[in-house]
């Protein structure tokens, strides 16, 4: 599994923000990553859902906690099948890494988003 960490600047009150970014961010990205041939799916708050190639990949948007110069610091996180077999495990991995890429140069079209890392995180 693999997450985006980046931040989030917000002039609002961090008890406002967190769940409003959250729903920004998803939304933002649910009306940009057309361009890259990810189709949209319904999506319900912070959680995002797209598709290529009929195959649905899961993304989760979660803001908590602001750094040191009061920005918000989120996540993007996506949770691959792992009861798949090796076969469609290799092609959701590769979809996962082209929806990656999507997602970070999406957000780096927005200036409200910034400092971009990404970090692997083994179960």
């Amino acid at each position: 599994m693999r997450k985006l960490q980046f931040t989030a600047n917000s002039e609002q009150d961090l008890a406002d923000t967190t769940v409003d970014t959250q729903t920004q961010v998803a939304e933002f990205l649910a009306s940009k990553l057309e361009k890259y041939g990810f189709q949209t799916l319904s999506q319900s708050g912070d959680q995002i859902a797209v598709s290529v190639d009929q195959h649905e990949l899961p993304l989760s948007v979660m803001c908590q906690g602001k750094d040191e110069a009061g920005r918000l610091v989120c996540e993007i996180t996506s949770y691959p099948d792992e009861d798949q077999d090796w076969l469609d495990r290799i092609t959701e991995q590769s979809l996962l890494n082209q929806l990656a890429q999507a997602v970070e140069n999406t957000l780096k079209e927005n200036e409200s988003y910034s400092e971009f890392q990404w970090k692997t995180i083994n179960k």
